[in-house]
């Protein structure tokens, strides 16, 4: 058996995962948004989304016993301005804190948190030309993506910064070009926990590029649920796909092999 995670492309291995998948009894197809469904932007509403992606997904919530979810770092708010489906497709936001028709609400605790946070992340991004504080209902996030394409070293330097910020209770998290604090103990990992008992899934498949995707990656039982990691770095999951334009074929070679499975 190949050392994980295998490579996606032109892969027997990778097939055969993918054609188990497809015939199991309750499939659900969880996908991160940034960098897995849409490339990354220094405007973050004017992300370029992956076509295929996206119909391929819209597919599989069609599907008999088949669910297709978007589960975002982005506020629920956000991710609808850029994530052009709706129901049945479920939404989840915040890193998981957030799910589409379900309540969630900030103790006064969580506000003074963000509060102090966002004016001390606010008060480094007034240092660095193009960076940003980005509010979300449960979390703060220092963005340098812009200084990073201008100068690396500056941005480097924002990012050790924001992390020196006093976390107290609650949570700190570094992305790619983001460092971003959050009030709520809920992750990615937490999400599919939850929500694969919600729609009684017997497997789940988990796409994500970033580091706050490993939490989803950890909770899933591969090989029997696959986790699968866009571009380079470590990772728990089992299978890696290059960019998002592989994630497209992957989606859409698992949603053939499902419609052959429930036709057949």
């Amino acid at each position: 058996m190949s050392d994980f995670p295998i490579a996606f492309r032109d892969s027997a291995q990778a097939q055969e995962i993918i054609n188990k998948l497809a015939s199991t009894e309750r499939l659900f197809v969880v996908s991160d948004f940034d960098g897995t469904l849409a490339h990354h932007s220094t405007d973050i509403y004017a992300v370029p989304v992956n076509q295929d992606s996206i119909d391929a997904l819209s597919a599989f919530a069609e599907l008999p016993n088949t669910f297709a979810a978007a589960l975002s770092g982005r506020h629920l708010d956000g991710l609808k301005k850029v994530f052009p489906l709706r129901a049945p497709v479920l939404l989840g936001g915040s890193h998981g804190a957030e799910t589409e028709g379900e309540e969630s609400a900030l103790s006064e605790d969580m506000k003074t948190f963000l509060d102090r946070v966002g004016g001390e992340l606010n008060a480094i991004a007034a240092d660095y030309e193009g960076a940003f504080v980005e509010e979300k209902p449960f979390h703060r996030g220092l963005h340098v993506k812009a200084v990073y394409e201008r100068n690396p070293k500056e941005a480097n330097a924002a990012l050790a910064r924001g992390l020196e910020v006093d976390p107290g209770d609650y949570f700190v998290t570094e992305g790619k070009n983001l460092v971003e604090f959050s009030a709520t103990t809920a992750t990615k990992g937490t999400w599919l926990e939850t929500h694969r008992k919600t729609v009684d899934a017997t497997a789940v498949v988990f796409l994500g590029d970033d580091t706050t995707d490993e939490h989803g990656f950890a909770v899933l039982d591969q090989p029997n649920d696959l986790g699968v990691k866009v571009g380079d770095g470590d990772t728990g999951a089992y299978l890696r796909v290059a960019d998002i334009d592989e994630v497209a074929t992957f989606l859409q070679t698992l949603l053939k092999a499902r419609q052959d499975f429930l036709t057949n």
